[in-house]
């Protein structure tokens, strides 16, 4: 549960970090409403996620396996707009976490 909880955090500061600093200094596709929703959903539902895990909530499983669907989602996005290599990797480290914890697979 300890490395899940830890690429969560990472995945929320790089996700947070790239938004604020690298798609708002970009602009253009880096901050149309949908992607810049996506990478800010991203952050939140990383942190939601270790909460849940860091509180031994029973609900964590749930929270990770939606954590993970969004990950996904903002790698997918952030690899076809371009330029944010550091967040694509955050995000599948998170993504394959979460999953893993929502299978019951890791602990």
């Amino acid at each position: 549960m300890q490395s899940c909880i830890e690429d969560c955090m990472n995945c929320h500061q790089v996700c947070l970090q790239t938004a604020m600093n690298y798609c708002l200094n970009t602009g253009g596709k880096h901050v149309e409403p949908e992607h810049f929703r996506l990478m800010m959903n991203c952050a939140e539902i990383c942190q939601t996620s270790a909460n849940f895990m860091l509180s031994n909530s029973r609900f964590h499983m749930r929270t990770c396996a939606v954590c993970a669907e969004i990950c996904e989602a903002c790698a997918a996005d952030c690899r076809q707009i371009g330029g944010m290599d550091e967040c694509v990797q955050a995000c599948q480290n998170c993504a394959e976490s979460c999953r893993q914890m929502a299978s019951g697979t890791q602990h």
